[in-house]
């Protein structure tokens, strides 16, 4: 998902609804920044956490529940040595068409 309108941020806040606050903010961080073609945020955690007020640690805890319950998942193939990237899954955005591409699983 990738936010375009009052509407768009509307619909997600009301998907979120049942997230703590923080999770609520980095999940609506992720959707209003701009995505590769896979949807993945190519901004490091490092600037996504100052984006949104918080320590780099605050931000790392919450973006692994959001990743734990499903609504992030890592880019397995797009690293920049340590640096990991994610991006939203359909949990955040249940109407998306097709056209995004899917991640093929590890091994």
């Amino acid at each position: 998902m990738n936010i375009e309108s009052r509407e768009e941020i509307r619909d997600l806040l009301k998907l979120t609804k049942e997230l703590p606050p923080l999770q609520r903010l980095v999940v609506i961080l992720y959707a209003s920044m701009d995505q590769d073609d896979t949807g993945t945020v190519t901004v490091t955690g490092l600037n996504l956490a100052a984006e949104a007020g918080m320590t780099p640690q605050l931000f790392s805890r919450v973006r692994r529940e959001l990743v734990a319950s499903g609504w992030l998942e890592e880019n397995p193939v797009l690293r920049i040595g340590n640096v990991r990237f994610y991006r939203l899954t359909e949990k955040a955005n249940p109407n998306a068409d097709a056209a995004v591409l899917q991640f093929r699983p590890t091994a």
